[in-house]
């Protein structure tokens, strides 16, 4: 069942200046936050050092240079470990730091853009309890969505590879020689479908948050919205860059100022343990930096999808679908407005 709730937007991309005030919202930092841990805690056991570990700066003029730098690491480090599949490092475990990605954010990064959905579509603000049922039972876009993009990366390139065995056989080189036309169509597919995939991936769960779309259908729509009206979408990832560099030079500004106070009350410790059981609290309370970021990301997934389902499909940026069981049901409720007048209430429901 779709759901809309008609709200007055003149300039629809206006909807990206919600996305920090969702993104700080305490739920949704604390999903986020459980997200990076349980990516952390994978990358640990392959002792895989983290680009996304904040550091305070050495000076405040400093400041924004590592807001860049910390903003940019949380995004590679969500395809490092694709990127070194690519390159052939260390198969096997890159393997797995793929498998636990993919997981973990098809649940955690599932609720974050659902409970981004209804904030942005209905100025509703679902439990985390909801939003995760929610990304629970749609398994088939959160999961499936990833899955099967991932499944396309390895169909597109694998001619490319066989081409690549192949010539290592000094027989097989004249014929691949004649059939370099074809070759050069291969690479140019899979680089279609590589760029769009790299660009576009967060779509595929925004889809299956905003418009239950089965695995199928959000990739489709994914490659749809990538390539389609191309300039709209480079001027919505400017916007969200440029947000996100103020909202990530606000967010290390306020732990800088956190962590210099927690320096000044700790002053000079006598005892080692103390020490480094102070430093460490400190450093896990900054490191909050890269939960708040990687709720920005998710969040902003979820506006863009929105923005782009409008200027592709026409579909208005206040439609979302709300499952069966969400909904309340019942007919509306009939109130007043500030001047006493009749007022037809939007439904309920439960996503709330």
């Amino acid at each position: 069942m779709t759901s809309t709730v008609h709200r007055p937007l003149s300039w629809p991309w206006l909807l990206l200046l919600e996305i920090p005030a969702i993104a700080l919202r305490g739920r949704v930092v604390l999903l986020a936050a459980v997200g990076v841990c349980a990516v952390w805690a994978v990358d640990a056991t392959w002792n895989v050092s983290q680009r996304a570990m904040p550091v305070p700066p050495e000076q405040w003029s400093e400041l924004g240079t590592v807001a860049a730098s910390s903003l940019l690491a949380v995004w590679l480090a969500f395809v490092e470990p694709f990127v070194a599949i690519a390159g052939g490092e260390s198969i096997g475990p890159n393997l797995v730091r793929i498998i636990a990605r993919v997981i973990v954010w098809a649940l955690v990064g599932g609720a974050i853009v659902r409970i981004a959905a209804l904030s942005l579509t209905r100025d509703e603000s679902p439990s985390i309890p909801g939003a995760v049922r929610y990304a629970w039972r749609n398994t088939s876009g959160f999961l499936g969505g990833p899955l099967l993009l991932l499944a396309g990366l390895g169909v597109v390139w694998l001619p490319l590879a066989l081409v690549r065995l192949a010539m290592q056989a000094a027989v097989l080189e004249p014929i691949a020689a004649v059939l370099w036309p074809f070759v050069i169509l291969a690479a140019f597919v899979a680089m279609v479908y590589t760029l769009g995939a790299a660009v576009g991936w967060p779509l595929v769960l925004a889809a299956a948050a905003t418009d239950d779309s089965d695995a199928f259908d959000a990739v489709s729509r994914m490659f749809s919205y990538v390539y389609q009206k191309p300039l709209r979408l480079v001027g919505y990832l400017v916007a969200i860059a440029a947000l996100g560099l103020v909202m990530a030079v606000g967010t290390h500004a306020f732990a800088t100022s956190v962590h210099h106070a927690c320096l000044f009350a700790a002053g000079e410790n006598n005892v080692a343990w103390a020490a480094s059981a102070i430093s460490w609290w400190t450093s896990a309370a900054y490191r909050l930096v890269t939960a708040i970021l990687t709720a920005y990301l998710w969040s902003a997934a979820s506006g863009l999808y929105v923005l782009r389902r409008l200027d592709v499909d026409g579909v208005h940026v206040d439609e979302v679908h709300i499952a069966p069981e969400e909904f309340a049901g019942g007919l509306p409720h009939l109130g007043e407005d500030s001047n006493g007048m009749p007022l037809v209430e939007k439904p309920a429901s439960d996503a709330a």
